[in-house]
């Protein structure tokens, strides 16, 4: 009778631990009185977020006039409205635009041309995009940065111009 008695303690304590064994629940209860779903997280968590991206932003403007003139043509307004757009968005960026003739008159006359040219583009973005003054400067160096030679009309013609340079990191 021992061995009967023993032997049916250990099936009801096998049969125990497989119950506490295969139950899901929290409580682990061979029963399972609580009754709760069981939800298991089968997938990893997502990987974080990649990084921001940096992409750097560079925009020249290149404006050319015609002989003996400050005003900005009607063909460079989308150009100068691309250099508006960028400061709009790099509102902590500043531009220097550069005025320059090419070598016909004289230098005292080209200097002053020149400054009246890079004042031309300034006044433009200050009138027609709202670019605060202060974040613009302007200065004419007359003829003494030619880019082309000025012995062909070709080649004064492309000294005859206003150049600035916006730079800045976008975050993407």
């Amino acid at each position: 009778m021992k061995r009967i008695g023993i032997l049916a303690l250990i099936a009801i304590f096998f049969s125990v631990a497989t119950a506490i064994a295969s139950t899901d629940c929290e409580c682990m209860l061979p029963c399972c009185q609580c009754q709760q779903p069981v939800v298991k997280d089968v997938h990893p968590p997502p990987p974080p977020p990649p990084p921001p991206v940096q992409e750097r932003v560079s925009i020249i403007l290149n404006i050319l006039f015609d002989f003996d003139k400050a005003v900005v043509k009607d063909k460079y307004y989308a150009d100068v409205k691309k250099i508006a757009d960028l400061m709009h968005e790099f509102p902590d960026k500043n531009i220097t635009i550069e005025g320059h003739t090419d070598d016909f008159g004289t230098e005292e006359y080209n200097q002053k041309l020149s400054g009246e040219r890079a004042k031309s583009v300034r006044q433009y973005l200050i009138d027609k995009f709202g670019i605060n003054g202060s974040r613009l400067t302007s200065v004419g160096y007359g003829e003494v940065k030619p880019i082309a030679k000025n012995d062909t009309a070709e080649g004064r013609q492309k000294n005859r111009r206003v150049e600035a340079v916006l730079e800045a990191i976008r975050i993407k």
